[in-house]
């Protein structure tokens, strides 16, 4: 993830549509990939994998995807230049073909009345906590299009898709962030715990993932307790940190219901921040009204808004004005999400 922006939504209004994936979008999401060089680590570098992920969303999309594999992804686009410019990632169930691993954050005692001696150790115990959860990821926005609120606009896109098809996805759903790098970009974590056990480097490590190949996580990972206090310091303060690049995501999803719940990224071990997916503020606080065509008035309430369903999901931010049971869009703001007077719009208010 490389979303350091939160800007308000006045910048961002009209600019940006976020929208389903399709097959015709392989070249322009592989791009995405490359350029992220590492930021969307689940995905492989190469183009015959960027068209497997499209080939997942038309099953899922279909009602043909397994449970293991059902999940979308959705896109970012420029309706300047109709360039796809950032994309996030939705998984209904992880860890149900292939283990999902993760760090938790516990404490062991050690205690002696004898010695009249007590401490409380802070520790890392692997474990498969998370399987069966629903989860956002890939979460990227191309580096010229930054600081344009695009973030903010994927992030409740997500949820209102979500919204839309709530009973494809699991009670919780979680969000992996980017640990702490140094400035060389290597993790002071990994450089603690994961290079030893591994003969490749992080990066390395996160490609194997990407192909699919996780066995070599339960094979070579040490299967006791981490103690913290045995680690070097500057692995020690970077354990459920953020990278500065994405410092400013957080707030935001705190926002929308997701905390920390002391789970942690096994290779940098950034945290993990999770939500009761029926709470999430885009899906607990969206409504549903009829599109109305007009010029909403002088300082109308902005909203977040969505129309259509399935592959016809089209979301973007823009002012609107109620009248009864109806939100007035702008006939521009209409053709955008490709919605004619009369259909159901899913929305949000910003405040």
């Amino acid at each position: 993830m490389s979303l350091p922006e939160q800007v308000p939504l006045s910048a961002s209004a009209g600019r940006f549509i976020v929208r389903v994936a399709r097959a015709d979008d392989a070249a322009a999401f592989h791009a995405l990939v490359i350029e992220a060089d590492g930021a969307l680590e689940r995905h492989a570098e190469s183009p015959e994998a960027s068209r497997a992920t499209l080939e997942r969303v038309e099953r899922s999309l279909a009602g043909k995807a397994s449970d293991a594999e059902r999940g979308y992804l959705l896109l970012l686009e420029d309706c300047a230049s109709g360039e796809v410019v950032g994309c996030v990632q939705l998984v209904c169930s992880i860890g149900l073909d292939q283990p999902f691993y993760d760090y938790r954050l516990g404490k062991i005692v050690h205690s002696s009345s004898r010695l009249k001696s007590y401490r409380c150790h802070e520790v890392l115990y692997l474990c498969n906590d998370l399987t069966g959860c629903s989860e956002l990821h890939s979460l990227y926005v191309r580096r010229d299009a930054r600081g344009l609120g695009g973030a903010a606009l994927l992030t409740k896109a997500a949820q209102l898709f979500i919204a839309g098809r709530l009973a494809e996805f699991a009670p919780r759903t979680i969000i992996e962030m980017h640990g702490v790098r140094d400035p060389d970009d290597t993790s002071p974590f990994w450089e603690a715990v994961g290079r030893h056990f591994f003969k490749v480097d992080q990066r390395g490590a996160e490609r194997l993932v990407a192909q699919g190949r996780k066995a070599f996580i339960a094979e070579l990972m040490p299967k006791h307790p981490v103690y913290l206090s045995l680690l070097p310091e500057s692995a020690q303060s970077t354990v459920g940190g953020i990278h500065p690049d994405i410092a400013g995501l957080a707030p935001l999803l705190e926002q929308d219901g997701f905390h920390f719940e002391n789970h942690v990224d096994i290779f940098d071990a950034g945290m993990v921040l999770e939500a009761h997916t029926r709470t999430l503020n885009g899906v607990a606080n969206s409504r549903e009204f009829l599109a109305g065509a007009g010029e909403p008035a002088d300082g109308a309430q902005r909203w977040w808004v969505a129309a259509g369903e399935g592959e016809g999901f089209c979301m973007t931010a823009a002012p609107g004005s109620l009248a009864a049971d109806r939100l007035i869009l702008s006939p521009d703001i209409l053709s955008r999400l490709g919605a004619s007077t009369g259909a159901s719009v899913r929305a949000l208010g910003t405040a």
